[in-house]
C-alpha cells in the first residue's frame, strides 16, 4: 500500500549494496551490462542492446509521485555510485507482488543480487504491507535460483512448462514465492552459514547438500540439477570432505545445524 501523500522514492542499503531510483546518467553503464550475453540469455532485454533501449527504458520510468504503483532501484556497491543492475515490484494490488532484478558481469559473484533482493523484500513487506513477493526464472539461470534460495524463497524442484516469455518464445521456468515469515527464515539461514567457519561449499555443492538432506538419490540428484550421475558422485565426495562427515545422512545433520541447508517445508 503507497503511502496516503507519496513521498520521494527510498533509498535503501544494508552497508554494502544501496539501492537508489534509476537516473538518466546510468545510460552508458545500463548499455553495456545489457549487451552481455548472460543478461541477454536470462532476460527480455531487446537484443542486440543500443544506448537507444537504455535511453528508452529510463525515459519509462516513473515519476516520484507515480513510483510507489511500480518501485524500482538501481544497485549500487558502496562506495561507489556507480549502476550495477536493477531491480523492481510488479505490485498486483491484491497484497502481492513480483519481483525482478538482473546484475552487471563486473557485480556478479559476490552475493550482491541477494542483499539487494533481501532489501527490497524486506522494504515491501513493512511499506507496502506485502503478504506474498513471486520471484520466477528461466530453467537453467542457477545464479538467480541461488540468490532467491538464499533469501528464503521457497521454490519447489518443479519445472513449469513454458510458463516464461522472452522475445515472443515460451521458455520452462523455475517460480517460487516468498512470505515475511520465509525473509525471517533466510536471514536466520544467512547468519548462520556466515558463522559457519568450515571450508566453504561451492554453489553447486550447497545444491546437491539440499538433495541430500531431502534423501534422495545420486541418480535421482542428477536428473534434477541436469548434470552426471558420476558429478553428483564427485560432489558428495567433496562434501563429505568439507563437513568432515562420514555419511550421507551425517552431512545432512551437519548442513541443518550449520544452516547451510533446511528441511523441505
Amino acid at each position: 500500500m503507497a503511502p496516503d501523500s507519496p513521498a520521494a522514492p527510498p533509498v535503501l542499503s544494508d552497508g554494502l549494496v544501496s539501492l537508489r531510483p534509476p537516473r538518466p546518467s546510468d545510460a552508458d553503464n545500463i548499455t553495456l551490462a545489457c549487451q552481455d550475453p548472460e543478461i541477454q540469455a536470462w532476460t527480455t532485454v531487446p537484443t542486440p542492446y543500443e544506448r537507444a533501449d537504455a535511453e528508452a527504458w529510463l525515459g519509462l520510468r516513473p515519476t516520484p509521485e507515480t513510483w510507489w504503483d511500480s518501485p524500482v532501484w538501481a544497485v549500487t556497491v558502496l562506495p561507489d555510485d556507480r549502476w550495477c543492475g536493477s531491480i523492481d515490484l510488479r505490485p498486483d494490488a491484491s497484497g502481492g507482488a513480483e519481483v525482478g532484478y538482473l546484475l552487471a558481469p563486473w557485480a556478479r559473484g559476490h552475493g550482491h543480487g541477494a542483499r539487494a533482493l533481501r532489501l527490497v523484500c524486506s522494504w515491501a513487506f513493512s511499506a507496502l504491507d506485502l503478504r506474498v513477493i513471486t520471484w520466477y526464472a528461466y530453467v537453467g539461470n542457477e545464479a538467480s535460483l541461488h540468490s532467491a534460495r538464499s533469501v528464503g524463497f521457497q521454490i519447489p524442484d518443479h519445472v513449469f512448462r513454458a510458463y516464461g516469455a522472452q522475445r515472443g518464445a515460451r521458455r520452462d521456468s523455475w517460480i517460487g514465492t516468498l512470505t515475511p515469515d520465509d525473509l525471517t527464515m533466510g536471514a536466520q539461514a544467512a547468519e548462520a552459514r556466515r558463522r559457519y567457519l568450515g571450508p566453504a561449499l561451492t554453489r553447486r555443492e550447497l545444491d546437491v547438500l539440499r538433495h541430500i538432506t531431502r534423501g534422495q538419490s545420486n541418480r535421482t540428484i542428477a536428473v534434477e540439477l541436469g548434470i552426471s550421475e558420476n558429478t553428483v558422485k564427485n560432489h558428495v565426495r567433496s562434501i563429505l570432505e568439507k563437513l568432515q562427515a562420514s555419511s550421507r545422512a551425517e552431512a545432512a545433520i551437519i548442513g541443518l545445524r550449520e544452516g547451510l541447508t533446511r528441511l523441505p517445508g
